[in-house]
């Protein structure tokens, strides 16, 4: 399996950690992995963008126009990276309504890309912890047809790689995300 997961946000919203589930998953299953961020600013609020490569590749970073997969866990910052995403890949962006730009709309339709949305920061505040938004996002994306890890292998990598006092508040917001996705 070769998949190319491209995940942006900006600082303190877990891309970093969400990067590291996903990695530890498919680490977990005996499949390559190669990685790396690029940081904006070094506190929250700044730019990130993390490259995770699940499959053979020598290279870390995902050229633009290849990515299988956008996880944006802000609308801001699914438009900035929407280049990365290749023909026919899909693009599932943290956001409380869908795109409006009518001709990034278009755009997409043309280059067959699925633009999916979730609110995953109404399912993390439902839960009484906005920073479990990443989490939600990627039950979202685990429920989603064609998406490289399962729900189960997904919730493993959580048992495995978060700490002891957030594992049930997160399990509970995968799991609401995976639900909303399917």
């Amino acid at each position: 399996m070769d998949c190319k997961i491209l995940l942006a946000g900006i600082g303190g919203q877990g891309v970093l950690f969400a990067h590291q589930l996903l990695a530890d998953c498919a680490m977990a299953q005996g499949l390559d992995v190669t990685g790396a961020e690029t940081h904006g600013m070094s506190q929250r609020g700044g730019s990130v963008v993390s490259h995770l490569k699940i499959g053979e590749s020598t290279a870390p970073l995902i050229r633009q126009g290849t990515a299988d997969w956008l996880l944006a866990f802000d609308a801001t910052e699914a438009y900035r990276n929407l280049a990365f995403i290749r023909r026919g890949g899909t693009v599932i962006v943290n956001s409380a309504q869908a795109f409006s730009n009518e001709k990034i709309l278009q755009q997409l339709a043309a280059m067959d890309v699925t633009l999916l949305t979730v609110n995953a920061d109404s399912i993390a505040k439902h839960l009484g912890r906005a920073s479990a938004t990443n989490v939600a996002l990627l039950g979202f994306a685990s429920s989603c047809a064609g998406f490289p890890l399962t729900p189960d292998a997904l919730r493993e990598s959580i048992k495995r790689v978060m700490r002891p006092q957030f594992l049930e508040l997160n399990l509970q917001a995968f799991d609401e995300g995976a639900r909303s996705g399917s």
